[in-house]
């Protein structure tokens, strides 16, 4: 079971001044970097389909988690189809984010599929059980699809050269709040939906099954009570190509500060990057 609770302050003064020097407050020809936010977001929305490769980090008080790392690749098929699976960790592209994956365990095979329908995406059902699969959060077609509406600070930032535009996102901390909230309450639900269809006999058993609801409601108000006092921060960068207005890649950072069940103030930090690439 893996449940992830998972920066800068600028004062007003130093903000301006990076705005003075970077030009990375102001507009690109008449658009506002919240507008170019929306046209590539719209540019994602028209596309039929796009391949992606992504890998995640998570670090605790500072420390870095190997087992928590995971490098995935999937597809977005004809606008509402998305396949993801975990893919074995690439040293030249992962030491940047998350150090030498290779000295971590094969872990799970995860694979998962989702269509969009409603609005929302769905974890379409295997044959086999894919119970805790961390991949559906990972979703970075979601991810894109939220900032649309998503309360946050958009600005510019220099230094991506002439053919990337690079747009920073801060959220909102209520909206960061919430989001994190909402992830957390979905994984849990497909906890609880997979702890119920378990295949092994014990877990079968009407004690099986009490054993793990238990357990569930007393992992779930844990979480609950964590979150109430949890202050978050998330801060997204993308990066836009120029010329065709579509993301080259998304990058989070998202940073926690709570109370562990000690008392003790807990920071943890969840990075993730995706690289997007053979828009169709």
């Amino acid at each position: 079971m893996m449940i992830l609770l998972a920066r800068r302050t600028f004062t007003v003064l130093l903000a301006f001044c990076c705005c003075g020097l970077a030009g990375g407050c102001g507009t690109e020809n008449g658009k506002t970097a919240g507008e170019l936010l929306d046209l590539a977001l719209a540019g994602m929305t028209g596309t039929d389909g796009v391949t992606f490769e992504g890998e995640t980090a998570l670090r605790v008080d500072g420390r870095q988690l190997p087992e928590a790392s995971i490098y995935y690749g999937g597809e977005l098929i004809n606008h509402k189809s998305l396949r993801m699976y975990k893919l074995l960790p690439d040293l030249a592209k992962s030491q940047e984010l998350s150090g030498d994956l290779t000295q971590q365990p094969a872990g799970p095979n995860f694979y998962s599929r989702l269509e969009k329908s409603g609005g929302q995406w769905r974890v379409l059902p295997l044959n086999e059980d894919q119970g805790g699969s961390p991949l559906p959060g990972l979703n970075p077609i979601r991810q894109l699809e939220e900032l649309k509406t998503m309360t946050k600070t958009v600005t510019r930032e220099a230094g991506a050269g002439g053919k990337v535009r690079l747009l920073r996102i801060e959220l909102d901390p209520r909206q960061a709040h919430d989001q994190l909230a909402s992830e957390l309450e979905a994984e849990m639900s497909a906890l609880r939906t997979s702890s119920a269809s378990a295949k092994s006999p014990v877990a079968r058993t009407a004690a099986g099954v009490s054993a793990l609801e238990r357990l569930w409601k007393q992992e779930n108000g844990q979480l609950r009570r964590r979150l109430q006092d949890a202050k978050v921060a998330t801060v997204y960068h993308l990066e836009v190509d120029v010329r065709r207005n579509l993301p080259k890649s998304l990058s989070r950072q998202r940073r926690i500060t709570f109370l562990s069940s000690d008392g003790r103030t807990r920071r943890e930090t969840f990075v993730s990057r995706v690289d997007f690439y053979g828009y169709r």
